[in-house]
């Protein structure tokens, strides 16, 4: 699969990370992908075929043409892929959708849903932008510059969110006891925040951090073991990296690791 990617201009980087696109040439044939738990929330834009998709182990159904996904909180989705894709993403920082729309992330949890059912009217404007432009540098353009304008009626970034991309940037190895005490909230208060903000609890969205930082460094360096991946992403040890990969993959890493690695 092919991907291009793009940083978001500074002047919205508050809000959103990123903008991909990826092209791949499929055929009748079809490739399964399972998902593991993940922080990422972001809208995708399927520009030839859908992908289908799966919640816990249902019949596959395709997505939505534009769609909101948002965080997931364990394995319970698989992709099936096939046909001609072009999939147009824009990916948000933590807490970023939520300052950009309004929406409490919390609604989409494990959820893949229409844009239109999340954002109401303003959609039509992204979509008919994004849908306008003719190459990936358009696209990526076309999405910036409606952010552009929607950012100047958004609500500013929330001190949480700040603190939940420095748990990003840290790969997870922060104390959350400890930013709640910075955020001069309880531990209570800043765990109900941070859910509205960016959709999983505090330790939950460390853990699928670093969960998934072992997961992309085995895919770069397929010949790597994975004990020192395991340790270079902070797990004390790999029996706690083989209890996560049960919890937030569905199986043994090497098992799910083969199927994961297919639908990169």
């Amino acid at each position: 699969m092919e991907i291009l990617r793009q940083h978001a201009d500074p002047r919205i980087r508050r809000f959103v990370r990123s903008f991909a696109e990826r092209h791949a040439t499929l055929g009748e044939g079809v490739i399964t992908a399972p998902l593991p738990a993940r922080p990422d929330q972001f809208i995708e834009f399927y520009l030839q075929d859908r992908y289908r998709v799966s919640h816990d182990d249902a019949p596959p159904e395709f997505a939505p043409e534009f769609v909101v996904v948002g965080p997931q909180s364990y394995r319970s989705t698989r992709l099936f892929l096939s046909g001609s894709l072009q999939v147009f993403t824009i990916r948000f920082q933590p807490g970023g959708f939520n300052a950009l729309f309004g929406v409490p992330m919390t609604e989409l949890v494990d959820e893949g849903v229409a844009a239109a059912d999340v954002l109401g009217p303003i959609a039509s404007g992204l979509r008919e932008a994004v849908l306008r432009a003719r190459s990936f540098p358009e696209r990526a353009e076309a999405a910036q510059r409606w952010i552009m304008a929607r950012a100047e009626q958004a609500s500013p970034v929330d001190r949480v969110a700040r603190l939940a991309a420095l748990i990003e940037r840290s790969h997870g190895r922060l104390r959350i006891d400890a930013l709640a005490r910075f955020a001069g909230l309880s531990d209570r208060q800043f765990t109900r925040r941070f859910e509205t903000q960016v959709g999983l609890q505090p330790k939950l969205f460390q853990r699928t951090i670093r969960f998934n930082a072992v997961l992309t460094a085995k895919a770069n360096a397929p010949g790597s073991a994975w004990g020192p991946l395991v340790h270079e992403a902070g797990y004390a040890d790999q029996s706690h990296f083989i209890r996560d990969c049960h919890a937030l993959a569905g199986g043994p890493p090497k098992a799910f690791f083969a199927e994961w690695v297919k639908g990169r």
